[in-house]
């Protein structure tokens, strides 16, 4: 379900991602997207925020939230997996120019700052990193 609206973590969420309140910023909690912006969602972000909930379902969102908001490793696989589905999503055919342009699209927004990754991420670790997952 998509809902028009912060999640209910929002102020903690805010708290460690200043960016969040920046429109176009989706949010996974508890099976539902939350879409504070009213967005038109493409499907290649809904595959990136249907990854988020998948993952939350184990461990519940609030567990999961509490992991992601302070471990930047936890956070980095978990986007990391998202950024896989997403590009996966936006994959369509075989050309290897338009491959390799979303996949540099992709990795570039893996390592964008709204993340706050401690340390930054490279792109060109994003890259490699997004390669082995997508060859599994």
């Amino acid at each position: 379900m998509i809902i028009l609206d912060r999640p209910p973590n929002f102020e903690f969420i805010r708290d460690v991602f200043p960016m969040a309140v920046n429109p176009g910023v989706l949010f996974a909690y508890d099976g539902n997207i939350y879409n504070p912006s009213g967005i038109v969602i493409p499907p290649a972000l809904v595959a990136h925020e249907e990854v988020h909930l998948y993952r939350q379902r184990d461990a519940g969102p609030f567990i999961w939230w509490e992991s992601y908001l302070s471990n930047c490793e936890f956070r980095y696989n978990e986007e990391l997996l998202a950024h896989v589905a997403e590009f996966k999503a936006l994959r369509a055919g075989t050309d290897r120019n338009f491959v390799a342009r979303m996949l540099l699209s992709t990795a570039l927004r893996l390592v964008a700052p709204l993340y706050t990754y401690e340390p930054p991420r490279t792109l060109q670790q994003a890259m490699k990193d997004l390669r082995q997952e997508i060859a599994k």
